[in-house]
């Protein structure tokens, strides 16, 4: 089993604006979708649909929206390990998708996996943790699941507090494989951050591709890039989440860079063909070309 953590959000998808957003300005949406949200659950919806067992541990979103996000959960065959919410106020993100980009705001309540959650964290083989904030916050996450055995995985997902915490490289250094979009990724390095985790780093680059430098030693990495799929772009949101899904999967497998590429260049280019993070998302069991026996 994968394990998938982080924040769990109500996401309000607003698409077809009249104008881009600005501030004392009203714009107009010609749709809005509503769906769940945050890089865990899109990761873990992704990993489901390709036919991965997965189970999310957070944090649910509070009413009236966690019914909502429970029953998806539950059609999307994922495994719901979360916490009901702790307080009143909901945990959204509302996205206004543009015609080349999209751009967000979100409300954050309280911790991403409460303190029980990880101490009693079910076994799993991975553990996928959805931002880099919750790995800043949480540092227990990793060693809970070093202790029972399981590799690491880390999206990164733009803060500007976490990535200007002094404690950023510690964290990336913490896990097996970090996967930041290019814009993160330039962000650290400028900051002179080293990014350097124990066994792969992956750019998102877009509708440039992705790369994976793998590290096979102390000194010595191999550097494989993949061209994007050419694909009709309705709403990047959730793009990255559902890569990392792709990616992780064949990885898992013990794949080569590759075809784990392939595999994330494939939930990618699938991710922004349509509205919302994890919405109206088929089996995908067709993209899979690895035997989940190897792994």
């Amino acid at each position: 089993m994968i394990l998938c953590a982080g924040r769990i959000y109500c996401d309000l998808v607003f698409a077809g604006l009249d104008a881009e957003p600005a501030m004392g300005r009203e714009v107009f949406a010609d749709s809005l979708t509503i769906c769940p949200g945050g890089g865990a659950f899109i990761t873990a919806a992704y990993l489901a649909a390709l036919g991965e067992q997965v189970a999310l541990v957070g944090t649910l979103p509070a009413p009236p929206f966690q019914s909502m996000v429970e029953a998806d959960m539950a059609a999307k065959r994922i495994d719901n390990q979360c916490a009901p919410a702790g307080c009143l106020e909901p945990q959204i993100t509302a996205a206004a998708v543009g015609t080349v980009d999209r751009s967000f705001i979100t409300r954050r309540v309280g911790d991403a996996v409460p303190r029980s959650m990880i101490d009693a964290m079910p076994e799993a083989r991975h553990l996928h943790i959805g931002e880099l904030t919750t790995a800043l916050e949480q540092p227990d996450l990793v060693t809970a699941a070093r202790t029972r055995g399981m590799s690491v995985s880390l999206d990164c997902a733009w803060d500007e507090a976490a990535l200007s915490r002094h404690d950023v490289a510690d964290a990336i250094a913490n896990v097996d494989v970090f996967l930041p979009n290019a814009d993160e990724a330039e962000r650290l390095s400028s900051q002179g951050i080293a990014v350097r985790p124990k066994a792969a780093l992956v750019i998102k680059q877009g509708d440039k591709g992705a790369t994976c430098t793998h590290y096979v030693g102390q000194a010595d990495s191999r550097r494989t890039h993949l061209a994007a799929q050419p694909t009709k772009v309705r709403d990047t949101t959730g793009a990255g989440d559902a890569f990392n899904a792709g990616f992780l999967s064949a990885w898992l497998a013990g794949q080569e860079p590759l075809k784990a590429l392939q595999l994330g260049n494939a939930c990618g280019a699938h991710a922004v063909s349509r509205l919302g993070g994890a919405s109206d998302l088929p089996g995908l069991s067709a993209l899979v070309t690895h035997d989940r026996a190897a792994s």
